[in-house]
C-alpha cells in the first residue's frame, strides 16, 4: 500500500494562505536574491580590474547562461509542478517517480550542453556578438565558467524540488552558499592571485560546486521524505513529456530571452559600441538583483498553487496568486525608487574612474526599471497558468513579451532613436505583456466566478 504522507508532517496544511506564502516565498526571495549575486559580483570585480572591455565580454556570454536556465526550467519547473500537484493528490510513490526522473533528465541536458560550448565556444561567442576586441575576453571567462553552467543547471532544477518538498529554508540555504564562496573567492582569484578575468570564472565555478553538493547532499540524506534513488531513474515518456509541456513556457522564455540578447548585444554594438553592451551589463545585472526577489515570490508561491488546485481546493489557489501580486507590487515599487533614485552611485560601483560608462550606465538602469512596478503581473501570471498546468497560457506570456514584442522592438526603434530606441524596446514589451496578462487573468476569474480585484471576499471556484 502506498504511504501516505503524515498530516503533521504536511508542510501545506493547517496554515493560512499569508503564513504558507511568507513561509515558502521569504526562503526563495532571499535565495534568489542571492542568485542574482553570482552575477553582479563577477561583474563588479571585473569591472573594477578589467575595465569595460572586460564587462562587455562577461555581457556578451549572457545569452549561453540563458540557454543553460532554459533547459533547466524546462525539466526543472515542469517536474516540480508535476510533483506538487502529485503531493496534492497524495500520490508519493509517482511523486518520487518525478524526481528521480527530473534529475537524470537534467543531467543529460546539462552536460550534452557544456560538451557542445566546448566543441565550438569560439563561433559560439562571434554568434553572440564578440567582436574582435572582446573576444579574448569573453573567451578567458568561458572556458573556465562552463562547467560552472553545468552544475548550476543540475542544481537549479533540483532546488525546484527541495523548496515544493517543504524545505524552503534549505533551498535558499543552496543559493546563499554559492554566492557567500563568489563573494569571499572572487577578491582572491582576481586581485591577491592576479588571475582577473578567469579568476572571476573560477569563483564562480567554485560557488557552484559547493552550491550542488549541498543539493546532492540533501537527497541521499535523512533530511527528506523524498531521496534519490536509481529505482526511478529510469525515465518514463508520460512523465518526460508532462514535464516538458508544463516547463516549456519558461524555457521558451528563457530561449527567447538568450536570442533576444544576442540580437540587443548586435544592436548595442552597431549603435554604441562596446561601451554600450558593457553599459547594457551593468544595467541587467541592477535590475537582476531588482527583479530576483520577485522571481523567489513567484517560485515559493508556485507550490501553494500547484498543491492546492490538485486537492481541488480552486479558491485557495487563486487566493494564493492574488496575495502574491500584492506582495510583488511592494517589491518592485521599491526596487523602482532605489534604482530611479540612486543610478549613477550604483553604477558608480563597477568602475568609478570610467565616467563614461558610469553615466551611460546610470541612463540605461533608469530607462530599463521605468514600468518595473507593474512586472508582478506578467510574472505570477505566468507562474500560475504553470502551476494549474495550463502550460499553452504560460507559453503564449512568455513568448509575447520576448519572441511578439522585444524582438521587433529592438529591430525597428533604433531606427527611429538611434541607441535610445534600443533601451527603449524591453520597456514597451513590459507595457504590452503587462496588459495581456490582466486580460487572461480576468478571463480566468470571470469563467470560475472570482472577482479579478482583491479583496478578501470571494465565491466559490465552479470544479
Amino acid at each position: 500500500m502506498t504511504k501516505i504522507l503524515p498530516r503533521e508532517k504536511n508542510p501545506f496544511k493547517a496554515k493560512t494562505i499569508s503564513s504558507l506564502l511568507i513561509k515558502f516565498s521569504a526562503p526563495a526571495v532571499a535565495g534568489m536574491f542571492a542568485n542574482a549575486l553570482y552575477n553582479i559580483i563577477s561583474r563588479i570585480y571585473v569591472g573594477q580590474d578589467v575595465g569595460a572591455n572586460g564587462l562587455a565580454g562577461i555581457t556578451i556570454l549572457f545569452p549561453l547562461g540563458l540557454v543553460y536556465m532554459g533547459f533547466s526550467a524546462l525539466i526543472g519547473v515542469g517536474s516540480n509542478a508535476l510533483f506538487s500537484i502529485r503531493l496534492g493528490e497524495k500520490r508519493p510513490e509517482e511523486a518520487r517517480r518525478i524526481l528521480g526522473n527530473g534529475f537524470v533528465m537534467l543531467t543529460l541536458v546539462a552536460v550534452t550542453l557544456t560538451v557542445a560550448g566546448y566543441l565550438f565556444l569560439d563561433p559560439i561567442l562571434a554568434f553572440l556578438g564578440a567582436d574582435d576586441v572582446v573576444l579574448p575576453y569573453a573567451h578567458a571567462y568561458a572556458s573556465v565558467v562552463l562547467p560552472g553552467y553545468c552544475l548550476f543547471g543540475i542544481g537549479a532544477g533540483m532546488n525546484n524540488f527541495i523548496r515544493s518538498a517543504g524545505h524552503p529554508k534549505t533551498a535558499m540555504a543552496t543559493q546563499f552558499i554559492g554566492a557567500a564562496i563568489n563573494l569571499a573567492l572572487g577578491p582572491i582569484f582576481i586581485f591577491t592571485l592576479g588571475w582577473g578575468i578567469k579568476g572571476a570564472a573560477a569563483a564562480t565555478v567554485c560557488g557552484q560546486v559547493i552550491s550542488f553538493a549541498w543539493v546532492m547532499f540533501f537527497f541521499r540524506g535523512k533530511a527528506s521524505l523524498y531521496r534519490l534513488q536509481t529505482k526511478y531513474f529510469r525515465l518514463k515518456k508520460y512523465i518526460v513529456l508532462g514535464c516538458m509541456a508544463i516547463g516549456f513556457s519558461q524555457f521558451a522564455f528563457q530561449m527567447a530571452s538568450s536570442a533576444l540578447n544576442i540580437i540587443l548585444n548586435h544592436s548595442l554594438l552597431k549603435y554604441g559600441g562596446n561601451l554600450a553592451i558593457s553599459a547594457m551589463g551593468v544595467a541587467i545585472s541592477v535590475n537582476t538583483v531588482v527583479i530576483m526577489p520577485l522571481i523567489g515570490l513567484s517560485q515559493g508561491a508556485q507550490p501553494l498553487i500547484g498543491y492546492n488546485y490538485g486537492a481541488k481546493k480552486y479558491a485557495t489557489a487563486i487566493q494564493t496568486l492574488k496575495m502574491a501580486i500584492r506582495w510583488g507590487f511592494c517589491l518592485t515599487t521599491f526596487g523602482f525608487l532605489l534604482t530611479e533614485i540612486f543610478a549613477p552611485a550604483v553604477a558608480s560601483v563597477f568602475n568609478a574612474q570610467d565616467t563614461e560608462l558610469v553615466n551611460l550606465s546610470a541612463r540605461v538602469i533608469r530607462i530599463l526599471n521605468i514600468l518595473l512596478p507593474i512586472v508582478p503581473l506578467q510574472v505570477l501570471a505566468t507562474s500560475f497558468f504553470q502551476a494549474i498546468n495550463n502550460p499553452l497560457k504560460a507559453a503564449f506570456l512568455s513568448l509575447s513579451r520576448q519572441v511578439l514584442l522585444v524582438i521587433p522592438l529592438v529591430l525597428i526603434l533604433p531606427l527611429f532613436w538611434g541607441l535610445t530606441g534600443v533601451f527603449l524596446a524591453p520597456v514597451f514589451a513590459d507595457g504590452i505583456s503587462t496588459l495581456l496578462a490582466v486580460h487572461m487573468l480576468k478571463r480566468f476569474f470571470d469563467k470560475h466566478g472570482q472577482n479579478f480585484f482583491f479583496s478578501k471576499k470571494h465565491t466559490p471556484l465552479k470544479s
